[in-house]
């Protein structure tokens, strides 16, 4: 008797959904009117109009110690990733593999 009454109470509330009325149709979504796309400019043109800003003086000068900071930073970088010397003993090692 208990899984009876348990099952009805869990059915009860999906039966009145089911008496319940459907909300209305939503207007549909209107259209946004049409338009012509955009111009395709040349790069250069976007360029030459934009206005310099407040900081182009500071991105074109040469003196910004945190800019060379990092020039000398990436010329560390530029050398051979693996040492000299370790590239010889890698290659000694592949010899004696063989």
């Amino acid at each position: 008797m208990k899984r009876v009454q348990r099952l009805a109470v869990l059915l009860a509330p999906l039966a009145l959904g089911g008496c319940l009325a459907l909300p209305p149709d939503l207007p549909e979504r209107q259209a946004a009117p049409a338009s012509a796309p955009p111009d395709l400019l040349p790069i250069s043109d976007l360029l030459a109009q934009r206005g310099d800003g407040p900081h182009t003086a500071r991105l074109t000068t040469d003196d910004d110690p945190r800019a060379a900071a990092l020039r000398a930073r990436a010329q560390g970088l530029r050398g051979p990733v693996i040492a000299p010397d370790d590239r010889r003993r890698m290659e000694g090692s592949e010899r004696r593999l063989r």
